[in-house]
């Protein structure tokens, strides 16, 4: 059974992101958890499933939204600091994120 109190919101990986790397997932998680404890988010629920980071938050929807908005920028700009390239899609199906 669903708890009404929980907002869902999830994020795509870029088909050319390198999640094999095991440190990759694991520091995106990091990541999201520090995130949601700044912010004073309760993060319920995260979990990758075939290439999406899926979250759940207790509060409206918006703010599991804000945490992935804020998830997204902070993990892509790491990943191309460290020479890596895009980690998520950004939704305008332009696969050449650098231009």
């Amino acid at each position: 059974m669903s708890d009404p109190g929980i907002a869902r919101a999830s994020l795509a990986s870029h088909p050319d992101a390198d999640l094999e790397d095991p440190r990759i997932p694991e520091t995106i998680v990091a990541a999201a958890r520090g995130i949601a404890e700044r912010t004073g988010v309760e993060l319920v629920e995260i979990e990758w499933r075939s290439g999406t980071l899926a979250v759940g938050v207790r509060g409206p929807e918006i703010t599991a939204i804000g945490l992935l908005a804020e998830l997204r920028r902070s993990t892509d700009r790491w990943h191309r600091d460290h020479g890596g390239g895009p980690l998520w899609l950004d939704g305008s199906g332009d696969r050449d994120l650098d231009a």
